[in-house]
């Protein structure tokens, strides 16, 4: 049966309204099933003695109310055609508005379940659970903006000589299910890449070539890949048009911004990327993240910044690598605290252990203080 209150999503004032010019003693009434006046346009409607014609309001569903005339009715037909008419017209109104509220209902109740299918799905995609990597501390933090995203990252030991650690991060030029898509179509395709490269930016290029001849779409990705020996605690990496790391160092010196990047994957047909290097020493964390960081703002507008990262990587500045990755967070949080997120969020931290053994700091010419 259909829903009595859905009468009252209708404007009945406007359906009465121009019976009450009539002046002529003609007064209309629209009733629900219970008899309650819903809009009249005479208050003596109802008055005991007064000629009237009832005529049922039924909708899909079933009845709704009824339309009333009454007063000097004159020729009964024409009457009971009018109030007959009105009652259709309300009647085929409220099952429209019905079956597409019932259409809307299941579009928005399937929609909203395919992408919490979804955002399960790409949860499966990503090292959420990082790998034991002895002498270190690894820790990642991942928030999609909507209920899929285009961030993703990877970590992985190589089955090389010296099982090295691999580290990607990367993130599609959009966000929202089309964003999602290449990303699922991308991750794998840059894990292989990186099992049969000899280094970071050549599994960059292999990938870039791929997605040049293949993607037909105008979004592209960021991506930095870099490659860990985890015995020497030197990190390689290439940059595709990504942020640059930052490496802390824990000895209290100054936070180097790891420099040198290319293009962006899929913009052109050859990347040409640098390797830039750097060593870590015990106590040292390095820092890899999206623009998600930076880029959230608050309910004002401002952009939490270089600056706001930095503040808090100096607070975190001693501890671990999930340190870290916590207090950027949490002050991302409070940042954006009752904004709309700006972009997905993604961090990877790796700490290398105050008990590894030491070797000689390097970084390379391009990484700046």
């Amino acid at each position: 049966m259909s829903d009595p209150s859905t009468l009252g999503s209708l404007d009945l004032a406007a359906i009465v309204e121009p019976f009450s010019q009539l002046g002529d003693g003609l007064a209309i009434a629209i009733v629900d099933v219970d008899g309650h006046p819903l809009a009249t346009s005479a208050s003596d409607w109802a008055e005991a003695g007064r000629e009237r014609v009832d005529v049922p309001i039924v909708a899909a569903d079933g009845p709704l109310g009824t339309v009333i005339l009454s007063g000097s009715l004159g020729s009964s037909s024409a009457t009971t055609a009018t109030a007959a008419a009105i009652a259709a017209a309300i009647g085929q109104a409220v099952s429209g508005r019905s079956v597409a509220q019932r259409i809307g209902a299941v579009d928005a109740a399937t929609i909203e379940a395919e992408l919490a299918h979804g955002r399960r799905l790409q949860r499966s995609f990503v090292s959420l659970v990082p790998p034991d990597v002895p002498g270190y501390d690894l820790a990642t933090q991942y928030e999609a903006a909507r209920e899929v995203g285009g961030d993703f990252f990877d970590l992985f030991r190589q089955r090389r000589r010296g099982r090295p650690l691999s580290l990607v991060i990367a993130d599609v030029t959009g966000k929202g299910i089309a964003a999602a898509l290449l990303m699922a179509f991308s991750r794998p395709l840059l894990h292989a890449a990186i099992d049969h490269a000899r280094g970071p930016a050549e599994a960059l290029e292999r990938t870039n070539e791929v997605l040049v001849r293949e993607r037909h779409s105008t979004l592209f990705i960021t991506a930095l890949v870099a490659r860990l020996d985890v015995a020497a605690g030197r990190l390689t990496f290439a940059n595709a048009g990504h942020e640059p790391p930052l490496l802390v160092p824990g000895d209290g010196g100054p936070v180097s911004l790891l420099l040198g990047s290319g293009p962006l994957i899929g913009a052109f047909g050859r990347l040409d990327l640098p390797e830039i290097e750097a060593t870590m020493q015990p106590g040292d964390v390095v820092l890899l993240y999206t623009d998600g960081v930076t880029d959230a703002r608050d309910r004002a507008g401002a952009r939490f910044d270089e600056a706001g990262l930095l503040a808090a990587v100096e607070r975190s500045r001693g501890g671990s690598a999930h340190d870290m990755i916590g207090e950027v967070g949490d002050s991302v949080a409070r940042f954006a605290a009752g904004a709309e997120p700006a972009d997905d969020i993604t961090m990877v931290a790796v700490g290398r252990r105050r008990d590894a053994r030491p070797r000689r700091r390097r970084v390379s010419a391009e990484a700046s203080a």
